[in-house]
């Protein structure tokens, strides 16, 4: 047990230390021979109590300055460190992680506003039962839920000679210098501006806007021709509508309505269930009206 030669308080010690700082008065002071000694080298004091650091902040706050009597520590700079290798690595560590997390809400966000978005979808005929269905806007292929055959949904731009197959309920173009023959185009939406010699199956709308010579069987929703086209069908055409406004040769099955605009020039039988023939159109041929 020492005494501190200070202030007399008693404190245990280790056997082996040689020196220590009263845990009253803060005093330093040397242990010799099982004896406490003042340490006249180090300054009494050097860390004072909570108690002494409350009434020199209490002072400084009230315009007072602690007089030479009143024991101090170095000032604290606790709110104005200098911002160390370690601390500066810190805060980087934690701009970059609020950075991520800004990144991630964004994406699940984004994820969000994907799933919840109405995809759009269209009708699609099979290519084997002809059974209609929906399927995606954006889809490349489907299944048909009436016989289970696999539906392309593929679209072609051809801009070269062509005589391969085109099965698909996806479009085709056909462009100005291409030819297509012997084959029978089976698509959704097709656009002739080249030259086609052969059939067409469309379940969409077929627009004809060239001089073409169609050898085949011509079937769609509505067929569009336009007035610069001069076009010559070798059998029957079965649409639902039709609207003509160009030089045209063939019959028509016509279960809509068929329009003859005022540059239109037909050569045919018309069976039609309704019809409109505007100024300056021209039909030679018999009419049929069915309802």
């Amino acid at each position: 047990m020492m005494t501190c030669p200070e202030c007399k308080h008693q404190q245990p010690e280790s056997k082996i230390a040689v020196s220590t700082y009263c845990r009253s008065c803060r005093s330093h002071y040397k242990i010799i021979d099982g004896k406490a000694v003042t340490d006249s080298n180090i300054p009494k004091n050097p860390f004072p109590s909570a108690s002494s650091k409350q009434a020199n902040n209490m002072a400084t706050r009230d315009g007072q300055v602690p007089g030479p009597n009143t024991t101090d520590s170095p000032q604290d700079t606790s709110d104005h460190q200098p911002e160390t290798p370690a601390s500066k690595r810190h805060t980087e560590a934690l701009g970059q992680i609020d950075d991520l997390r800004a990144q991630l809400t964004k994406k699940v966000s984004s994820a969000s506003q994907f799933f919840q978005r109405k995809i759009e979808r269209r009708k699609i005929k099979c290519l084997n039962c002809e059974h209609e269905h929906d399927a995606p806007a954006e889809a490349s292929s489907t299944l048909c839920p009436a016989c289970g055959a696999y539906v392309s949904l593929k679209n072609y731009i051809i801009s070269t000679h062509w005589n391969g197959r085109i099965e698909t309920r996806g479009n085709v173009i056909i462009q100005k210098k291409a030819t297509v023959t012997d084959i029978t185009v089976r698509c959704h939406d097709i656009v002739v501006l080249g030259t086609l010699k052969g059939g067409i199956d469309c379940s969409g709308d077929i627009t004809l806007n060239s001089h073409s010579k169609i050898m085949g069987h011509v079937s769609c929703r509505r067929l569009i021709i336009d007035k610069r086209a001069d076009v010559a069908f070798a059998n029957e055409v079965e649409c639902e509508e039709a609207i003509i406004d160009g030089h045209v040769t063939g019959h028509f099955i016509c279960r809509g309505k068929l329009h003859l605009k005022k540059k239109a020039v037909l050569n045919g039988n018309i069976v039609v269930a309704n019809m409109t023939i505007d100024k300056g159109a021209r039909h030679n041929g018999q009419i049929s009206i069915q309802q």
